[in-house]
């Protein structure tokens, strides 16, 4: 007899790939996007870890992603998005 998981448990058995979030490119999400005050920002685009990485020049100069409510909702790790393109592509 097959046994579905636990449901509770069921993302215990996820992959990496399947357990990183994936922000949706969805207004309510852009609206709460904090890039703009990051000291790395590069001073056009935004959204960047549902849109992907900018096509200017980044030079790294701090962080804010993990303040930001998308971060914590979609449990996003590392950060620099703008460099390293949207969550789950880039290296974390």
């Amino acid at each position: 007899m097959h046994r579905g998981l636990d449901p509770v448990n069921a993302a215990a058995h996820k992959t990496e790939e399947e357990a990183v979030a994936k922000v949706p490119d969805e207004a309510h999400y852009m609206e709460r996007c904090i890039c703009g005050g990051c000291p790395t920002y590069p001073g056009e685009g935004g959204f960047f870890c549902a849109k992907g990485k900018s096509t200017l020049p980044i030079e790294r100069r701090g962080c804010v992603c993990g303040d930001c409510p998308n971060f914590q909702e979609f449990e996003l790790k590392d950060g620099y998005y703008c460099a390293d393109g949207r969550a789950g592509e880039g290296p974390e």
